[in-house]
């Protein structure tokens, strides 16, 4: 069984003490560098503000006992069934973003097979200045040809069923950097009939589409994906906060309700975790309310200042829900 502890600031101390040698993972969000445990377990910092808190560490832990293995760039730690790692790139010293990213992803895929963890779950994707044009094409289109390309050279199918769920956030400062959960066998992929499969957009999003899916199922554990206010391919009501909110939270709920189709029990909050990313701090106050009016019995609720994917998008949700 894995699960997400969430704490705030000098927590993760005891977690870790509590944990030892089940951790698979810690991923951190923080304006400034937090204390990390890095020489210990797989750990990410993401550079990004969160409301409330100086810093907010995820730790992915596992019920069976977890072999790390940090001696590459690549760090991670596995437990029999499920792998979690990570890794940061300095796109400056790699070349451009979009080999960067092809070579990251084509680093993860040999990993995992390496290792006996073929199955590419759940992804997390966070660059700097997502939105900003380079050469032509904006940096998330880029980063979208670079992971595509590492999927298609590496045998990966892009097809129904098979692609993990991901996000891609913005942020302004650090690296290009990518955390992953993996395991032997896949998961149970979800998709959203409101929307257009992510790596079925039209060439108007870009040369390459986003290969991701809505959601996935891993037993009894659900991971959506990013989701904001896209219905079809199409972004929706420009510049409103207050209906991307709501658009937002009806797409979340439908994969949650595609995923109670697949035998998956969503009927207690207690065991849901979400990430809320916003573009503008001045739409906390709305958001929030919005959110744990919906949500309001989640486990946890992280508010994360980031750019959206789509320059037009000011929020994007991501929701991690261990079933009753």
């Amino acid at each position: 069984m894995l699960q997400l502890i969430c704490v705030a600031g000098s927590r993760y101390r005891e977690v870790l003490t509590e944990h030892a040698g089940h951790i698979l993972g810690v991923i951190a969000y923080g304006a400034a560098r937090p204390e990390l445990p890095a020489q210990l377990v797989p750990c990410t910092w993401v550079p990004m503000p969160v409301f409330g808190e100086d810093v907010w560490y995820e730790f992915w832990v596992s019920a069976r006992p977890v072999t790390v293995d940090l001696a590459s760039g690549l760090g991670f730690a596995y437990d029999g069934t499920l792998l979690f790692g990570g890794l940061v790139m300095d796109e400056q010293a790699t070349g451009t973003l979009e080999s960067s990213v092809q070579s990251a992803y084509s680093t993860l895929f040999d990993t995992l097979d390496r290792v006996g963890y073929p199955a590419l779950l759940r992804v997390w994707n966070y660059l700097p200045r997502i939105n900003d044009d380079l050469s032509g094409i904006e940096r998330y289109r880029a980063f979208n040809i670079g992971r595509h390309e590492a999927f298609c050279n590496k045998g990966r199918l892009i097809a129904e069923g098979v692609v993990p769920a991901a996000c891609a956030l913005g942020t302004h400062q650090g690296g290009v950097s990518i955390s992953f959960l993996a395991g032997k066998v896949p998961g149970t992929v979800i998709e959203n009939p409101r929307q257009t499969n992510a790596y079925r957009y039209p060439r108007k999003f870009g040369p390459r589409s986003p290969t991701f899916s809505r959601g996935i199922l891993v037993d009894d554990l659900l991971l959506v994906s990013g989701t904001a206010s896209i219905v079809g391919s199409q972004s929706m009501h420009p510049e409103d906060i207050l209906r991307q909110a709501d658009e937002t939270l009806v797409n979340l709920e439908t994969v949650v309700e595609q995923a109670r189709k697949s035998g998956f029990d969503a009927s207690d909050q207690a065991g849901l975790c979400l990430n809320v990313y916003l573009r503008h701090e001045a739409d906390y106050p709305v958001v929030r309310r919005r959110v744990e009016e919906t949500f309001g019995n989640a486990r946890h609720i992280a508010y994360v200042m980031a750019d959206v994917c789509r320059a037009d998008l000011l929020v994007e949700i991501e929701a991690f829900w261990m079933a009753s």
